[in-house]
């Protein structure tokens, strides 16, 4: 048998030695994953660990090492109040979409109904049935990985979320045209040619469709503005994450697509994060 404390600091030698950013909380974090610890216990360093959850953490370590989210190897990502499940095939909730899913529900009235286009794991449409449970909340998403991901989180929340498999809008229930007080995305807006300059675990391992897209990185989000009126109560709004160059670009575009009332907030760092537009 291993003591917790020992394997853990020979766990944090490794990933510091591989480049980890924060080798002692991942060291704790694979630690628990691999031996099923409670975090308490892990810290503290009591309890045992045997031969093959020893080397079930070194071979979490190796892989994290070799480029792999630590998300996927731990199986879960937090968001606001949540725990997802996440791993290959979906992309993975960034704290600076907890603020774009803040900003969704302080536009979004009492009993109201919300659209999380593209909503990969569900972080988003999942958050809102979380601490809005009035309201109405629709999740779409085309690719089948990413679904079931969703599927898996909703299940496991018993969230009051209904699911669409569909490109963004495109499959919405009829009775939803003109009816949405708020349609939210956390879209693709990495321009393709930036690939090369992402960190290995992002621009190797996380779905190239939840990253990349035309247009300087704007195609995604331009779209979606152009097809969101057509779903938008009058009033309603459309709330959606952007690149941090995007926001003069993308305050002009919904301007001159006549949404009122734009506004472009910036994330936790100042930069420009969230474009907001009222029909």
């Amino acid at each position: 048998m291993i003591r917790p404390s020992a394997l853990r600091s020979h766990l944090a030698k490794l990933l510091d030695g591989g480049g980890a950013p924060s080798a002692g909380i991942e060291s704790w974090l694979l630690l628990e994953a691999a031996t099923g610890l409670p975090p308490a216990d892990v810290l503290a360093g009591v309890g045992d660990v045997d031969e093959d959850e020893a080397a079930r953490a070194l071979s979490l370590a190796s892989r994290r090492v070799r480029g792999e989210p630590l998300q996927y190897l731990t199986g879960v990502a937090g968001f606001r109040r949540l725990e997802l499940a996440v791993g290959p095939g979906v992309f993975i909730p960034r704290p600076e979409t907890e603020l774009v899913a803040e900003q969704a529900m302080a536009r979004l009235p009492a009993g109201g109904a919300l659209v999380d286009a593209g909503t990969g794991s569900g972080a988003i449409a999942l958050a809102v049935a979380d601490e809005r449970p009035d309201a109405t909340v629709y999740a779409t998403e085309l690719y089948t990985e990413a679904l079931a991901w969703a599927t898996k989180n909703r299940a496991a929340l018993d969230a009051d979320v209904t699911l669409v498999a569909c490109d963004l809008l495109s499959g919405l229930p009829e009775e939803l045209h003109g009816a949405a007080d708020v349609i939210v995305s956390n879209p693709p807006y990495i321009a393709p040619e930036e690939r090369p300059s992402l960190p290995a675990d992002i621009a190797g391992h996380e779905p190239p469709e939840a990253l990349f897209a035309p247009q300087g990185g704007r195609g995604v989000i331009e779209g979606l503005a152009r097809s969101a009126p057509e779903w938008l109560r009058p009033g309603g709004w459309l709330v959606i994450e952007i690149g941090e160059t995007h926001g003069p670009g993308v305050r002009s575009f919904l301007e001159g697509e006549g949404y009122a009332d734009v506004s472009i907030t910036t994330d936790l760092a100042g930069k420009d994060r969230i474009a907001q537009g009222r029909r």
